[in-house]
């Protein structure tokens, strides 16, 4: 039985994924730290209630971030979870999350790098809440070379990849006349991923660009 699709506020990636994302999944957005991926989230949080953890700004910040955003971000709720919150801490933040929300986790990378039977555990859980009360979670995991070189990084974005349902890779190249950023859906758990790339043009919200069709 397909499950009930929850829309990701990109009008186009919803086209091509049917809806949206189907309810109870786990995502990780792959993104460079250098491009504005944070755009897609906000474009999320715009959809429904949503949860936003951050472990590496204060919430102040992200406040302050969403105050001046030109996206319309709704009214999330948000949490800072720094490097003195255990796992068992965040958990609790979710579980007062409602239900059918967006429970976003901006960066994932520092958990990544924590304990690894900790941090399987506790993706887990978080996959089981999601499913549960029919929610999304989207980990927002940066690509660093941390990631490459450090074998703890490594071993902890092999298991958020593994554990996600839907895997979003953002991909940003520069040359002298343009800067060309692609969407591609690589993983899709009981659904279609995306064979082509979607072209993104992120400034201060989410277009597409279509000056080259890629489709």
């Amino acid at each position: 039985m397909s499950r009930r699709r929850m829309a990701t506020g990109v009008s186009v990636v919803d086209d091509r994924l049917d809806g949206g994302l189907p309810a109870g999944s786990l995502v990780a957005l792959v993104a460079p730290p250098e491009t504005q991926s944070e755009l897609l989230l906000y474009e999320l949080t715009a959809e429904r209630q949503t949860l936003y953890i951050s472990t590496v700004r204060t919430e102040a910040s992200v406040k302050q971030a969403f105050d001046r955003t030109d996206v319309d971000v709704g009214n999330p709720m948000v949490a800072y979870a720094g490097h003195e919150s255990g796992f068992d801490e965040i958990g609790d933040v979710v579980g007062r999350a409602g239900t059918e929300t967006n429970l976003v986790v901006d960066a994932a990378n520092p958990l990544e790098r924590r304990d690894a039977a900790a941090y399987q555990s506790f993706l887990n859980k978080l996959h089981t809440y999601v499913r549960r009360t029919g929610s999304i979670a989207v980990l927002h995991c940066l690509r660093t070379d941390a990631v490459a070189v450090d074998p703890a990084a490594a071993r902890g974005r092999e298991t958020t990849l593994g554990i996600a349902d839907v895997v979003f890779e953002l991909h940003r190249t520069v040359d002298a006349s343009d800067v060309e950023t692609l969407l591609v859906a690589s993983k899709f758990r009981g659904g279609r991923a995306l064979t082509n790339p979607i072209k993104l043009v992120l400034t201060d919200d989410v277009t597409v660009d279509t000056s080259r069709d890629l489709a």
